[in-house]
């Protein structure tokens, strides 16, 4: 939403008063800002310098890009994957316990290749869209 004083509007003329008056006019504005009304801002190096100096760097900084491994631990915030993980150690376990080893470890290894399918195919779209 513009929450700019429309021109010609009360406020906008309140606004140019104070511009006017207060603050003394665009030519102190532009000295306060080290730049001219005429020629705009001079781009020697040593302007440049000092205008990093007093005013900063005229940029954001980069954004944290999350690495793959970040991504996939994302994955286990999730209390559906947390479920998950321990069904499949359970089973694994259980299965173990009552079938012996090939066979008991079917169930459980189903639900980790389900849990690892979600995490690839999650982490991947996260991992294209970072």
């Amino acid at each position: 939403m513009d929450n700019r004083p429309k021109h010609g509007s009360l406020e906008a003329g309140v606004a140019s008063r104070i511009i006017m008056e207060e603050i003394g006019g665009p030519d102190k504005i532009a000295k306060a800002l080290m730049s001219d009304v005429e020629t705009g801002i001079k781009f020697n190096d040593q302007e440049r310098v000092d205008r990093v100096e007093a005013f900063g760097p005229n940029s954001f900084p980069p954004p944290h890009i999350k690495t793959l491994w970040e991504l996939i631990m994302e994955n286990f915030e999730d209390q559906i994957n947390q479920i998950l993980l321990a069904a499949a150690l359970v089973s694994l376990v259980i299965g173990y316990i009552q079938h012996g080893f090939p066979k008991g470890l079917l169930e459980g290894t189903s639900i980790m290749i389900a849990l690892c399918i979600i995490i690839v195919v999650s982490s991947g779209n996260n991992y294209a869209s970072e």
